[in-house]
């Protein structure tokens, strides 16, 4: 969903972009980082039967969890581990990954990972782009025998949404109160964080789940709306400030 500059300046009205020495970024990584939904694509390419399909209906109707869906899909899928290495490293970022990350770094921003995805499938795609990670919260994978194990370190019994990973417990536990949360995601999975953020970008799903609640937002395409409103508002601090 991208946005006119008349649609962008229409949905932020009322939050202002935080001084990147106020601010901390969180950061969806499937279909947000890159061009793709990693889990969904080796879930629907390398499952041994189409069972997967229920699973995704019940999580999409909200009979399920995504910790429910994603241990059940992993527990279909069959692929050897040459055949894995070669799906990660076909994996496409979104054009602006690497400026976004750099940008972070350049103004001495925290910035954060928070995914429903895999850790070490998201260092593997980073470094396989020349990009150094940065810090990942995010569920994990270890094989068990011929097929794979979804393990969920960072689920919370409390979570509202019985999430693999709860999005919302790793902002409060990493998170700073001094700062202010920037939000960057795409879909149904971020949606509990991302009403949780001072100032937040969006597509896709989590775009239309924002609209339904009348929550503000910027739109965005690609990565690179992001680092343009970014490095506006804190390219104009830094001016100020010399």
């Amino acid at each position: 969903m991208g946005g006119s500059k008349m649609e962008m300046d229409r949905v932020h009205t009322s939050a202002r972009t935080p001084s990147a020495e106020s601010a901390e970024v969180w950061l969806d990584f499937d279909g947000t980082l890159t061009n793709q939904d990693v889990v969904d694509s080796l879930v629907r390419g390398f499952s041994a039967t189409d069972e997967w399909r229920e699973i995704e209906d019940a999580w999409q109707a909200g009979r399920i969890g995504s910790r429910a869906c994603l241990v059940g899909q992993f527990a279909l899928v069959r692929i050897r581990d040459k055949q894995l290495d070669s799906f990660l490293r076909s994996v496409s970022l979104d054009p602006g990954t690497p400026r976004l990350l750099d940008l972070l770094e350049q103004h001495g921003v925290p910035a954060t990972i928070v995914s429903d995805g895999i850790d070490w499938f998201i260092d593997r795609i980073l470094r396989a782009h020349g990009l150094r990670p940065p810090r990942i919260r995010s569920n994990t994978l270890v094989r068990d025998g011929n097929s794979w194990r979804l393990g969920c370190p960072h689920s919370s019994l409390s979570c509202a949404v019985a999430a693999a990973h709860c999005k919302c417990a790793s902002m409060e536990q990493l998170g700073s109160a001094e700062r202010r949360r920037i939000y960057v995601g795409d879909g149904r999975s971020d949606l509990c964080a991302a009403r949780k953020a001072h100032l937040r970008f969006a597509k896709g799903t989590l775009a239309a789940l924002l609209d339904g609640e009348a929550l503000e937002y910027i739109p965005f395409s690609t990565l690179h709306d992001v680092c343009a409103v970014l490095d506006a508002a804190w390219s104009r601090s830094r001016a100020r400030a010399a």
